[in-house]
């Protein structure tokens, strides 16, 4: 992963205020998504603060905080694989066990490049501000609060509903007795019901912080990589000056440079996020449509798992494939670059020619690339897969 670093001989002439200040808004925009991160244990914040001196007080609250995730992270695996081995329906408790662990790996990826995370808002931070750029980051700010806010009502909405749903009552009924027909004596009947309630709650309420903070920290910073790109591509079609062009090579270089590194770091927790969105909009989609039996009141926890996951889904993809085909536009106009300033078209040629062979690329896991026909190819997936198993269902009752 290169060290990326911004040069700070760049000049901002005449900025207007706004501008100054949106070099510091940046940064508080993405307030909630540090909190959000911190909660989780991983402690982005403290890469973007200046003191390197912790307190003992913040240093005990960090080690809670990390005993509990690790406790918030295991105990849903572990019980989950409990049942797996109990609960008659073994195949969607072992898809689920596998979201589980894949989301664990996830966790444990993010935290391993917390640094590298900070290091890029900083530098996002910086070029805003040299670029001049004129976002609103007031409104962004608000967008990522709305986000958050609707992405964790539904979670929370989801579990009001389960605990009156068909679905956990089954499930409740058969737990109970499972423990008394294998006879545990010291247990009562009612422990494996209230585990399996205590579990779906340390998932929808846990869990959930850390998949809502990786999705509006990836999201955003794709919406702020193609404000950028953008605001480079207005900027080149109206440069005058040699000075000018090479602040804008010089921006879209290390503009790339963030890109790489941030598929470098989520390119593995999006690739869960878009996997584990499709499974759960695929068990919500093909419960509403071929489980019949099930009660309009008791859908209502489908609907609401398929809006979240259709967020998460949405906004994962759009993002990333926005901000790429603005940072492809912004390369095209850096390549024809050299023919706006025609006295200098040798030396700037040779510059681009030198340093702006890279593709401007998101992907999934290194593997699949995201563009705009990812979201076709992911309904298309989902639409071929419940037809499948629908018609091998009718064949063989």
């Amino acid at each position: 992963m290169r060290v990326l670093t911004v040069p700070n001989n760049w000049k901002v002439v005449n900025a207007p205020e706004n501008c100054r200040r949106s070099g510091k808004e940046f940064l508080k925009s993405f307030s909630l998504i540090l909190l959000l991160f911190y909660i989780n244990g991983v402690d982005i914040s403290s890469c973007l603060c200046r003191e390197s001196n912790k307190s003992k007080k913040h240093i005990l609250l960090n080690i809670f905080i990390q005993i509990g995730n690790i406790f918030v992270l295991v105990f849903p695996v572990v019980c989950q694989l409990l049942w797996v081995l109990i609960l008659p329906m073994k195949k969607i408790e072992g898809s689920f066990l596998l979201v589980l662990v894949m989301q664990i790996c996830s966790y444990y990826f993010i935290r391993k490049f917390q640094n590298k995370i900070g290091q890029i808002l900083k530098i996002l931070n910086r070029i805003s501000h040299l670029l001049q750029c004129d976002t609103d980051y007031r409104k962004r700010k608000t967008a990522i609060y709305v986000f958050c806010i609707v992405m964790y009502s539904i979670c929370v909405a989801y579990l009001y509903i389960y605990f009156c749903s068909e679905r956990r009552i089954i499930d409740q009924e058969y737990l109970k007795n499972y423990t008394l027909s294998r006879g545990f004596s010291k247990l009562s009947a009612n422990c494996l019901p209230l585990l399996r309630d205590f579990a779906v709650s340390f998932y929808a309420l846990g869990n959930s912080i850390f998949i809502i903070g990786t999705t509006a920290c990836y999201t955003f910073l794709c919406v702020q990589m193609r404000c950028l790109f953008l605001h480079i591509t207005k900027q080149i079609r109206s440069v005058k000056e040699n000075e000018s062009a090479c602040q804008l090579l010089h921006a879209y270089e290390d503009l790339a440079d963030v890109l790489s590194n941030i598929d470098d770091i989520f390119s593995y927790p999006v690739f869960v996020l878009i996997v584990s969105s499709m499974a759960g909009l695929f068990r919500s989609i093909y419960s509403l449509i071929f489980l019949q039996q099930t009660h309009f009141e008791f859908s209502i926890p489908y609907w609401f798992s398929g809006i979240y996951f259709s967020i998460v889904l949405l906004s994962a993809i759009f993002s990333a494939s926005e901000a790429v085909q603005a940072g492809k536009l912004a390369r095209e106009l850096i390549v024809s670059l050299p023919g706006f300033l025609p006295l200098r078209y040798t030396e700037l040629k040779k510059i681009v020619r030198r340093n702006f062979k890279r593709e401007i690329v998101l992907t999934l896991w290194k593997t699949y690339t995201i563009d705009r026909s990812l979201l076709f190819s992911a309904l298309g997936t989902l639409v071929t897969y419940g037809i499948l198993i629908a018609t091998l269902g009718n064949v063989q009752s």
